[in-house]
């Protein structure tokens, strides 16, 4: 017995395709706070940047506003993937793995004849539910459609029409830097700190905490001692600083394992372009940028613990 798949036209992010105008977000938060935004490559921002802004404390407030004429050309052109008689649902869509969890923010109602000079969707993610990194995209679903049958158009409600633009990338974790520091409460009685590995091949998959993590343990009764807890910051503790030289020098040890002989070549050739690479790459840029010794991981402790110690000097000679 088979089944017939429904097959229909599908939006593939075509107003990526035009000008960067045509789709613009902006974030808030509670009480008018910063939630300090930073791009840090295209299509991908940091929060939490030189702002109170917490995540287990503070909302985020998503807002996305999209020019009419493109966007109904999209949907309902000749390319498009909607008749002038169907109604289309349009939301803003986040997905996170690491927050294990997805969400709808407020539906707009769009159809052909639409008069609004501009597309207003709205995101609101709930203090305390998101952490590490995720996705928002704009979503498109029908919601009335045409009485008749059209091939090649979705004709039931709720039928799922694809992405309108290129999904962005939210690192919530990330304070303006691009380490994967997580927190999570383990127990009591679980250690300070651990390390989270995810990843199938290091050269592919990109340095994210959807892929590896430092993982603080908020729970752990030295907890409050971490203080800032970000990556090379003058106002973290020695503890956090002496965390975090053990967590770096692990990851590049289990890159130069995963990746054999290759490694050494690989660390010779030049660096890629600037944003979030892959694992590979951001263990590059760490030996490069700190002169870590990788012979073996006695010297590769103290190389790390070198460099972070020194960055701290730099910084408080700039105070």
């Amino acid at each position: 017995m088979s089944t017939r798949l429904p097959l229909y036209r599908m939006l593939n992010a075509p107003l990526a395709h035009g000008s960067d105008s045509v789709v613009d977000f902006s974030f808030s938060s509670d009480d008018y706070l910063d939630p300090g935004v930073t791009s840090v490559a295209h299509y991908q921002y940091a929060i939490g940047k030189d702002s109170d802004w917490n995540p287990a404390e503070h909302s985020l407030m998503v807002q996305c506003v999209i020019e009419r004429p493109p966007l109904l050309e999209a949907i309902f052109g000749p390319e498009g993937v909607a008749t002038a008689e169907t109604e289309v649902l349009l939301a803003l869509e986040w997905a996170s793995a690491d927050s294990s969890w997805r969400t709808l923010g407020g539906v707009h109602r769009l159809q052909h004849d639409a008069s609004d000079r501009n597309i207003v969707l709205e995101l609101e993610l709930k203090q305390g539910t998101v952490r590490g990194s995720g996705h928002i995209s704009v979503q498109a679903f029908v919601g009335r459609h045409a009485s008749d049958y059209i091939p090649g158009y979705a004709n039931q409600s709720g039928a799922r029409l694809g992405p309108l633009a290129q999904p962005i990338e939210i690192i919530i974790d990330g304070d303006g830097s691009l380490f994967p520091v997580l927190e999570e409460a383990l127990g009591e009685e679980e250690p300070l700190w651990e390390l989270k590995v995810h990843w199938s091949d290091p050269q592919d998959e990109p340095f994210t905490s959807e892929y590896v993590a430092l993982v603080l343990n908020s729970s752990h009764p030295h907890f409050d001692q971490l203080r800032d807890r970000r990556a090379l910051n003058v106002e973290q503790s020695p503890l956090m600083r002496q965390v975090f030289a053990a967590w770096l020098a692990l990851v590049v040890a289990n890159v130069k394992e995963d990746m054999g002989v290759e490694f050494d070549t690989y660390m010779d050739a030049p660096e890629a372009d600037d944003g979030i690479g892959s694992i590979a790459e951001a263990v590059r840029s760490f030996i490069k940028l700190g002169h870590l010794n990788t012979a073996s991981l006695p010297e590769l402790f103290k190389s790390t613990q070198c460099w972070l110690d020194n960055r701290v000097r730099e910084l408080e000679t700039k105070k």
